[in-house]
């Protein structure tokens, strides 16, 4: 966000992690920041609801510990999937989140 003088009211988070996010806990995640998967195989992306899988497998989870557990609605690829975040406006409401139906669909 920018003020109207020039000023930055939000530092640049872009390459805020160059290590990747695997290392981070659902609890490390900003309220602002939501989180989504992405097919290795199809390319497909979809948001999902972390706090539903916060109360599943618990906020200490780390996203490395629940990447093997992802599984694409798309083609059903279980394999190579990866994890995405995104920054959700202030303004916006949760409306394109998706809920996590069951565990083996992530």
């Amino acid at each position: 966000m920018r003020h109207s003088r020039g000023i930055d009211l939000e530092p640049d988070t872009r390459g805020a992690y160059p290590d990747g996010i695997g290392h981070l806990r659902l609890a490390d995640l900003g309220e602002e920041q939501i989180l989504g998967a992405r097919c290795a195989a199809c390319d497909f992306r979809n948001w999902v609801n972390r706090w539903e899988i916060a109360s599943r497998f618990g906020s200490q989870s780390t996203l490395d510990e629940l990447r093997s557990m992802l599984r694409c609605s798309r083609c059903g690829n279980k394999s190579n999937n990866g994890w995405r975040l995104g920054r959700i406006d202030r303004d916006s409401e949760w409306v394109d989140v998706q809920s996590v139906p069951h565990r083996s669909r992530i």
